[in-house]
């Protein structure tokens, strides 16, 4: 065998290296980068149906609910969205106008408020206030689904339900729901209404008996002595379950509550979800108005205070455990407007 001769001058290179330190190797962790691009772009057509209660003990709510029209609708002008606003009661023994499902009707024969109806916030005052005669067994779930369907729908209430519109119900009460059957069959049968094109398509709120504080079902107003109001278990579950917002029928007033279901119902959002958690110190939003030269181009860097005197301002907040992350400004009436582009950026944690 022929043997193999190393340079002396190779030996000692490789012996010189062997007795150094290794080299010490710096880590750097690369985070993911994230971009959400969001848009704030309602749809142009929503139906809603307040359902409210008709019992003896409602005639005080009624009168608050029946003065939030304003509030209510300004979400739907801002967005430029054509709604279609109907109200029947919780009723499902009675029958006649507002009972069993059918739409309640104002003294000048209007029973669907839109963008056209004269003198719309007399009407809604006048249609919200059904009356203490209704059944004392509420069956908001179930009278709210009989409207929207055969033979209501295509019967006395032919009309309010239109098939390209998104929809919203709003229940009243301050009692608890008693219809017949699981709370989800009848999530599941309201979204039937609407084919289950998307989860967006259907959304409910809920004004009722719920602990101011946190919003969880629970006894208000000194229920038990005529006044207040029991939990809403029911409605609030398919509230929650549906996107929708939890309003106490034990405030003194409802304009708050009334403008909260009003941006809710009109799909302008407040809120933009994003992807993944963010590591705040990387977070950047950005705004992209439409008809500006920079919707196109890099927007507005808007900081958390907002720009120009607080315009946009934003916060951020999370529910970790449930993989829920999102940007809220906190100004409504300085919402991103309609047709505006809202460009998140962020590495994860």
């Amino acid at each position: 065998m022929r043997a193999t001769t190393i340079p002396l001058t190779l030996l000692a290179l490789l012996a010189a290296s062997a007795a150094l330190p290794a080299c010490e190797q710096e880590t750097r962790i690369i985070r993911p980068s994230i971009t959400d691009v969001l848009f704030q772009d309602p749809p142009t057509e929503v139906d809603i149906l307040l359902v409210v209660d008709n019992s003896c003990s409602m005639e005080d709510e009624q009168e608050k609910l029946s003065q939030g029209f304003e509030e209510f609708v300004r979400f739907f002008e801002v967005a430029e969205v054509d709604y279609h606003i109907g109200v029947t009661t919780t009723d499902m023994f009675n029958p006649g106008p507002g009972a069993e499902g059918r739409l309640a009707r104002s003294s000048g024969g209007v029973s669907i408020i839109d963008e056209d109806t004269n003198n719309a916030d007399a009407v809604f005052e006048e249609l919200v206030q059904v009356g203490v005669e209704g059944a004392g067994i509420e069956q908001g779930l179930l009278a709210g689904l009989s409207a929207l369907r055969p033979p209501m729908s295509e019967g006395a209430n032919d009309g309010f339900l239109r098939d390209d519109a998104l929809l919203t119900v709003i229940f009243v009460s301050d009692e608890e729901d008693f219809s017949i059957g699981p709370v989800n069959s009848y999530i599941n049968a309201f979204r039937e209404v609407k084919g289950q094109r998307e989860r967006d398509s259907f959304n409910a709120s809920a004004l009722i008996g719920v602990d101011p504080e946190d919003g969880e079902p629970a006894s208000c107003g000194g229920a038990g002595q005529g006044v207040g109001a029991d939990p809403g278990f029911r409605y609030h579950d398919v509230a929650r379950q549906t996107g929708g917002v939890v309003g106490s029928i034990c405030e003194d007033e409802f304009n708050d509550i009334v403008e909260e279901m009003g941006l809710k119902s009109s799909r302008l959002r407040d809120t933009f979800f994003m992807t993944r958690q963010a590591d705040t110190e990387s977070l950047e939003v950005r705004v992209h108005e439409p008809g500006t030269s920079a919707f196109d181009g890099d927007g507005t860097l808007v900081p958390p205070e907002g720009v120009d005197d607080g315009r946009f301002a934003w916060v951020y907040e999370e529910i970790p455990e449930e993989d829920e992350f999102w940007i809220r400004f906190t100004d409504r009436g300085e919402l991103p407007p309609l047709g505006s582009k809202v460009v998140i950026r962020y590495e994860v944690p």
